[in-house]
């Protein structure tokens, strides 16, 4: 006991000296993400027409399937990315993959991505399951798929696994494990989607859940070199970040609340490109521990899909801001609501935006499929008009 006593005692200060934050390069703003991919086509739209069509991606025949994450397609498709199998933390857990033609507006047959069996190979070491993925499309046009595995114990013993595909997710590279703690490199989770910058360098959000929940943003260099880590919070609070950026050096934090009530959403900022980060606060948005997923539109307002409800998933809501307050959050629309069933999920939103203005939505349905919006920023403003909102 003496000599993990001494251990823990050593580590401490070397993991706080990591998270010493550095210098980062410039954000790309949310809404100009899509711009950066040239070979994307921009599609002919629907001009004025709003648009608002919803489908269910096969599950692929496994009883619970759970945290969505979506890309863009060189050819102006979209990729997801989840975990299925018979239950969250299962040794048959597998991350599944499939892709959404634009021109019929349906799913494809879904594919294994990974296994535990298959990510053990490749690292050489044992995996026990697998957890989220989050996905994202750099401006070189490759994929970068970041999961959670385990290898021993439960989520707080996690670690983190990137890789990379250069054929719009056919086909990925063998997967490495990203070193993001010196404590036996444990207790980190992947959840939101990376935020770009304008070095080709990525802000990859995550959290910590082994003594303390905390999110951090870690930047990782073009060639994949870990740059730094930046906390965002302490405590027990904190979990899942959803990094937004608004600006070069403008971006905000959403954050799932783990704490007592009153149970809200966490919102932080950053106005120096990430090196440093405001304290967390509570938002006037319901947040029961559950994860949140955010957007940008060319002209304002930030919006957030949220479970808006005090315990429980069986909501799940649009709501609009600008941002610049924490207590300004306007709900304007229920994607879900199943009042008279609180023990419904409709969890763990995921958001692409496209150069056609077109938004994807993807968010777990009861753990028994994963659930597609497609919708557009039309279809977001009229819904705003009819919400009364103003942008004040």
């Amino acid at each position: 006991m003496l000599g993990c006593i001494l251990l823990l005692g050593a580590a401490i200060p070397i993991v706080q000296e990591m998270t010493v934050p550095a210098p980062a390069p410039e954000y790309i703003p949310a809404h100009l993400h899509p711009s950066l991919h040239a070979d994307i086509p921009s599609g002919e739209g629907e001009g004025s027409a709003p648009l608002y069509v919803e489908n269910l991606i096969d599950p692929a025949g496994q009883k619970s399937v759970h945290a969505s994450t979506l890309a863009p397609l060189g050819d102006g498709g979209v990729r997801a990315w989840w975990y299925g199998g018979t239950r969250e933390g299962a040794r048959d857990v597998a991350i599944y993959s499939a892709r959404f033609d634009p021109a019929s507006r349906s799913w494809g047959e879904p594919q294994v991505i990974m296994t535990p069996r298959k990510l053990a190979m490749q690292l050489q070491r044992p995996i026990r399951k697998l957890g989220n993925p989050t996905a994202v499309r750099d401006a070189r046009g490759r994929i970068h798929l970041f999961f959670v595995s385990v290898s021993v114990g439960g989520w707080a013993t996690s670690a983190i696994n990137v890789m990379a595909s250069e054929d719009d997710g056919e086909t990925f590279g063998a997967a490495r494990r990203l070193v993001t703690s010196p404590f036996f490199n444990l207790s980190t989770l992947v959840r939101g989607r990376p935020a770009l910058h304008a070095d080709l360098a990525l802000a990859l959000p995550a959290y910590h859940q082994f003594l303390g929940k905390f999110a951090e943003i870690v930047q990782i260099a073009d060639d994949g070199q870990i740059l730094s880590k930046n906390r965002l919070s302490w405590g027990r609070e904190a979990l899942q970040p959803e990094l937004i950026p608004l600006a070069p050096k403008d971006a905000l934090v959403f954050m799932r609340y783990a704490g007592q009530a009153p149970r809200r959403m966490l919102q932080s900022r950053t106005l120096d490109g990430g090196r440093t980060f405001s304290r967390p606060v509570r938002t006037t948005l319901p947040n029961a521990d559950n994860s949140v997923a955010a957007g940008l539109l060319p002209d304002g307002p930030v919006f957030l899909v949220f479970n808006d409800a005090e315990a429980g998933r069986h909501v799940l809501a649009l709501a609009v801001g600008s941002g610049e307050a924490s207590d300004d959050w306007v709900r304007v629309h229920d994607f879900e609501n199943a009042q008279d069933d609180p023990h419904r999920e409709f969890s763990y939103p995921a958001i692409l935006q496209m150069p056609d203005g077109h938004i994807h939505l993807a968010y777990t349905n009861d753990r028994k499929a994963i659930k597609h919006v497609l919708f557009n920023d039309v279809w977001i403003r009229q819904t705003l008009d009819r919400a009364g909102w103003t942008g004040q």
